[in-house]
């Protein structure tokens, strides 16, 4: 747990997200972000919980904080494979439960929430930039993800696909669509608040500020959660950001600006969940 803290902290210094240029935020604007962001997070909460009882697992809302929370910086870990485990690891010793079962809930849910993110950028993309390249490569994505997750044949596939490239086998989850109907709704909820405060902390920042902006966050954070060899996804979910937000009309420089101080404005929401983890957990022993 420390430690993902630590890498945390490490990746900052060396990406330099410390040295800010000057900024004139509007703090009305910017704390309304905050606060949607830090309810998002809280439903991602909700989210597991929902998630682990489709399964045949109740837990209390209680416990699907603390076990999400404790483990929300597990993302910094070079591999990511904490993202997974942390939170099922925590509720397996809790219930008695083999942490195998519940790694596999958690990441069929891991895999639900970068295809809706994606989905939920596809749509606004093709409207606003028709042809471009990167709306054939969202739907590339999502084609290929939808595949492998909801057909078992194509699934088995692509296990042997990775295993001859990367010569590492992995086992992916087969997922019904009916529960994935259930659980969407949940995990659409938490991603709405989380495209809305992004669009807030825009307007916060930006004069030239547009709707359409709601939409690059989680494209950018979809693709940095596929990012597996970048902790945390840093550097490719600014880049992408910096993307979107300069095909818009955002000049580059405060595109750069804005992606940099969303990284730092994200943790902000994963420090909240970990501070209300840790207080519930005492609760819990207590």
């Amino acid at each position: 747990m420390y430690t993902s803290i630590l890498f945390l902290i490490y990746f900052l210094i060396k990406f330099d997200y410390f040295s800010i240029k000057s900024v004139h935020p509007n703090y009305f604007w910017l704390s309304l972000s905050v606060l949607l962001l830090w309810t998002g997070f809280a439903l991602s909460s909700v989210s597991w919980k929902y998630a682990l009882k489709f399964h045949g697992y109740e837990i209390t809302a209680q416990q699907a904080i603390v076990s999400h929370g404790l483990s929300v910086f597990a993302k910094y870990l070079p591999g990511k494979v904490w993202v997974i485990l942390g939170r099922a690891a925590y509720i397996g010793s809790l219930k008695n439960i083999k942490i195998s079962e519940l790694s596999f809930v958690s990441l069929k849910e891991q895999l639900l929430y970068i295809l809706l993110g994606l989905i939920i950028s596809f749509f606004p993309a093709l409207v606003f930039f028709k042809s471009d390249y990167w709306v054939w490569l969202i739907l590339l994505t999502i084609l290929s993800l939808s595949l492998v997750l909801f057909i078992r044949c194509l699934h088995d596939m692509g296990e042997k696909i990775i295993l001859k490239l990367f010569k590492k086998e992995i086992n992916l989850p087969v997922i019904s669509v009916k529960l994935s109907l259930k659980l969407s709704l949940y995990i659409i909820l938490y991603w709405v608040f989380f495209s809305l405060g992004f669009y807030v902390l825009v307007v916060a920042l930006c004069p030239q500020s547009n709707i359409i902006h709601a939409f690059a966050f989680p494209l950018a954070v979809s693709y940095g959660v596929l990012a597996i060899v970048t902790p945390g996804g840093i550097g490719v979910r600014e880049g992408i950001l910096t993307a979107f937000l300069t095909s818009t009309g955002v000049e580059l420089q405060s595109a750069v600006t804005i992606s940099v101080i969303s990284r730092l404005w994200f943790i902000s929401g994963e420090i909240f969940l970990f501070l209300l983890a840790t207080f519930l957990k005492k609760k819990i022993i207590l």
